[in-house]
């Protein structure tokens, strides 16, 4: 069994893969090395691969490791795809992920991997496996938190999806402002990525994946584990 742990900005997210198939899944606000060990021991885990975006704290990782064969995930792996990115030691470990978890799905096909969360992120990889880079943004609440922080009478505004791309009140102009500037932003990645490459997957995961996937006509895959079968796959390149 493989132990997979995605430490976010916010939350951690753990499952248990049996081959490709994922038998266990939960998310914690904070991870703590009980329920690692309950876990570990109930799917008698033997491999263990960890992304994070945070500082990892040591003694965890020591724990985890007195159990378990444990990958660090970071740019020095083997991967199954090229990663062309001028400063690999300072890519976030969970868009490598997110790029593996789309080689895995579509291989050998373009596709562009939107990660939407408190950042969003937009990775690209070609047909032929190279990685070619992406882009970070600020996230849905992220933008909706600054314009009422950086400014002083513009309030804070729920994430709601209005039906008209203009603003009727300044309630709806933070609100589109905020969530139809993200779905322009994505099909504007869309429209220039197929220009350059041609037919191309889209893949949304991350927290807010899902509040976006149902806005786009075209077929856009929402995966929310996206970053864990990613992990799943380098641990098995690399174990």
């Amino acid at each position: 069994m493989n132990l997979c742990i995605d430490i976010g900005n916010s939350s951690s997210k753990l499952a248990v893969f049996d081959g490709n198939q994922m038998t266990f899944y939960k998310r914690y606000q904070r991870l703590s090395w009980k329920s690692v060990e309950s876990i570990m021991k109930q799917y008698a885990v033997s491999h263990t691969i960890i992304s994070s975006t945070r500082h990892l704290r040591k003694e965890l990782i020591k724990k985890i490791k007195s159990k378990s064969r444990v990958v660090l995930l970071d740019h020095t792996l083997n991967f199954p795809f090229k990663i062309n990115y001028h400063t690999p030691e300072t890519l976030g470990r969970d868009r490598i992920a997110g790029i593996a978890g789309a080689w895995k799905l579509f291989k050998k096909e373009n596709t562009l991997v939107g990660d939407l969360g408190t950042c969003n992120t937009y990775d690209f990889i070609t047909k032929t496996g190279k990685y070619i880079g992406g882009n970070i943004a600020p996230g849905l609440n992220m933008r909706l938190v600054a314009m009422d922080k950086f400014t002083d009478k513009l309030p804070y505004v729920e994430p709601i999806s209005n039906d008209h791309l203009m603003g009727l009140s300044t309630t709806e102009a933070l609100q589109n402002g905020a969530v139809k500037g993200i779905i322009l932003e994505i099909e504007g990645y869309i429209k220039h990525l197929k220009s350059e490459f041609g037919p191309i997957n889209v893949i949304l995961t991350g927290g807010d994946s899902a509040f976006f996937a149902k806005h786009f006509k075209k077929k856009i895959f929402a995966e929310p584990n996206l970053v864990l079968i990613g992990l799943n796959q380098i641990l098995k390149n690399n174990s």
